[in-house]
């Protein structure tokens, strides 16, 4: 048998004998009629991938703490929740920390706690997804009827982002947002520009970066006719177009039909 197992098999042992004990102490002291006893292990991790690892093991019977660990002294603690089984939680504890096998086991929970972190890390929190992104020029965005210039940019992580809007090769705008969540993991933005008094030789560049990208992303538009506008007055010119020919096509058949009626000669049925 090998010395993990060995371990193992001793402090199932000891956590047994505690909650038999637990059991039997609940049923003599406590006027209850069932009992839980739980072992939780728990691990909570900080913001940054140096550290910040949090490792709790306790016991608790009927959801009351009754016997901890301390991560930073090293040893087992009791707690007073339940005063009827403080003796019993009290020899446990003494007979924890005296034995090494009860705290071999919670320091390789520990370690395996932290070598999980680092997984963690990698796959989760550092993670690197690049944004898309789309400049446009609405109607009406949001209710608003002024004339406004959106970049939307979407589907990237982490959420830290920067939008700069720059007219004509000067920055007038810089926004280093804290996007909003798109329901995927991933992050999107919507940034707005006043355009009022623009002009039509006016450029105006959505400038993203973020730390997916190697290069910042960037759109430039230009003033002038938006695309709807463009189609409506394209339909206009073709519906113009085909009434115009359709007028000129009745004017020249009008005149054919006047020079093909028949018009009598004056005179003719006399010299009949």
């Amino acid at each position: 048998m090998s010395a993990n197992a060995s371990i193992s098999d001793w402090t199932a042992e000891m956590r047994g004998s505690l909650a038999g004990l637990l059991l039997v102490c609940s049923a003599i002291s406590l006027p209850a009629t069932g009992y839980v006893m739980e072992e939780i292990t728990l691990c909570t991790y900080g913001d940054d991938k140096q550290g910040n690892i949090t490792f709790y093991f306790r016991i608790a019977f009927n959801h009351q703490p009754v016997l901890g660990y301390d991560n930073h002294e090293k040893m087992f603690f009791p707690y007073q929740s339940i005063p009827q089984m403080n003796e019993v939680v009290k020899k446990f504890t003494t007979e924890f920390n005296t034995k090494p096998d009860m705290l071999n086991y919670v320091t390789s929970e520990e370690k395996r706690c932290k070598d999980e972190k680092k997984t963690f890390w990698n796959d989760t929190v550092e993670r690197r997804v690049k944004p898309s992104m789309e400049l446009f020029f609405p109607e009406q965005f949001a209710g608003e009827a002024l004339p406004v210039l959106i970049c939307h940019v979407w589907g990237f992580y982490p959420q830290n982002i920067v939008v700069t809007w720059i007219k004509n090769e000067n920055t007038v705008l810089r926004n280093e947002t804290q996007a909003v969540r798109s329901g995927d993991w991933t992050y999107q933005v919507f940034t707005k520009l006043d355009l009022r008094g623009s002009l039509p030789e006016d450029n105006y560049t959505c400038f993203v970066e973020h730390p997916s990208l190697d290069e910042p992303m960037m759109k430039t538009w230009k003033a002038g006719l938006t695309s709807v506008q463009i189609v409506k007055i394209s339909v206009s010119a073709v519906v113009f177009g085909l009434g115009l020919i359709t007028l000129i096509a009745g004017v020249l058949c009008l005149k054919n039909a006047k020079r093909s009626s028949y018009i009598p000669i004056p005179g003719y049925n006399d010299v009949q």
